[in-house]
């Protein structure tokens, strides 16, 4: 693992840079004593200077939390949602945390191909908050991974692989599927590509 750190770093820059905005998103998902999946999300940013923010006093400080929220996803083994909560501990205006209670409208939609449009219905742009909006979309990343295990022991038994003809690795045409799920594999006929 260290080997890999050393070789993460900046894009090469031909001039000096001062740092400006900074954002930090990270997510964990658990498996729970009751069978079900909680994927937690944090997202944290700050700016290198002041910031004029008259519902906070005034000012935000530089290099001071800008916002600071927390989402907890709990799914089930079908991605189905079972709960959520989200809190917010730094945000710039007083309406801010009247936006959490909307994000409970997603109880009960599975996370699946769609799921952003869907999920974007129940919780309208002008009743949520973009940012946990962004961070929600994420833990529905994140929980496909963390429920792999499980997903792929469904797999193993004839269900089609969730991310089956999402992307270019996962093409059912793809060299990828043709060897790690052959059962799943559907080569293209050349007329499809005329």
């Amino acid at each position: 693992m260290k080997k890999e750190e050393k070789n993460i770093s900046s894009p090469p820059t031909k001039s000096e840079r001062e740092e400006i905005y900074f954002r930090h998103i990270d997510y964990v998902g658990y498996r729970r004593t009751d069978n079900l999946w909680d994927i937690e999300g944090y997202f944290r940013d700050r700016r290198t200077y002041d910031c004029p923010c008259v519902d906070r006093g005034g000012v935000v400080r530089a290099g001071e939390t800008f916002h600071g929220m927390f989402l907890t996803l709990t799914i089930d083994d079908d991605m189905v949602i079972r709960d959520i909560s989200v809190s917010l501990n730094k945000y710039p205006y007083l309406q801010c945390p009247q936006s959490q209670v909307v994000f409970k409208n997603i109880i009960g939609l599975k996370i699946e191909p769609g799921f952003s449009k869907e999920a974007r219905k129940r919780i309208p742009v002008k009743q949520g908050c973009t940012h946990l909006f962004s961070l929600l979309i994420g833990a529905a990343g994140a929980a496909f991974q963390t429920v792999s295990p499980i997903r792929m022991m469904k797999y193993c038994q004839g269900v089609t692989p969730d991310p089956l003809d999402t992307c270019l690795a996962w093409d059912s045409s793809s060299e990828m599927v043709k060897r790690e799920w052959p059962d799943f594999y559907h080569p293209e006929k050349e007329s499809d590509h005329n």
